[in-house]
């Protein structure tokens, strides 16, 4: 599955790149509540070049995905962006998991409250989801992109991407 979700964030990246968009691209892992690791692969004003590829070809699967944590990590890197617009796309398989944590539930109304207080602080949230059924709990209906098969991943990026540029 990382695989597929490494291309289909490399054409994205591309995508964006050609439009001259300003992104950043990060990747998260946790293994439990006080080790939140959040992975810079390209910071705001840095190229989507060879060394950014590099870094997004090298993530290896591993630990847990508390998305909730994440989400406030990157949240708290844009209150100090510029933009008229500030948006986060999460690519997840909608499945919020940790170690310290036996009910999944949690950690799934965990990231809802940190999408909506996103939301609250001017920050668009989508998430593109892997077949999860929680995804729209997390994101709400409207913010939410399934991808049914890893295959359609890179096809529902860019069309979210698309989407939002015509907005």
């Amino acid at each position: 599955m990382l695989e597929i979700e490494k291309l289909a964030v490399a054409a994205l990246g591309r995508a964006m790149e050609t439009t001259g968009d300003a992104f950043a691209v990060r990747a998260f892992a946790s293994c439990g509540r006080d080790d939140v690791r959040l992975i810079r692969l390209k910071d705001f004003g840095e190229r989507f070049d060879r060394e950014t590829m590099a870094r997004l070809a090298g993530l290896t699967p591993g630990l847990s995905t508390r998305l909730g944590a994440a989400l406030r990590h990157v949240g708290a890197e844009l209150e100090v962006v510029r933009s008229h617009r500030k948006l986060v796309i999460a690519l997840t398989d909608g499945e919020p998991s940790d170690i310290d944590v036996s009910d999944p539930l949690d950690l799934a109304e965990d990231a809802r409250r940190a999408t909506l207080s996103l939301r609250r602080r001017g920050v668009d949230v989508f998430g593109v989801t892997l077949g999860a059924a929680q995804s729209s709990a997390v994101f709400g209906r409207a913010n939410t992109i399934p991808a049914r098969r890893l295959e359609e991943l890179p096809a529902r990026l860019s069309e979210l991407y698309f989407r939002l540029a015509r907005l």
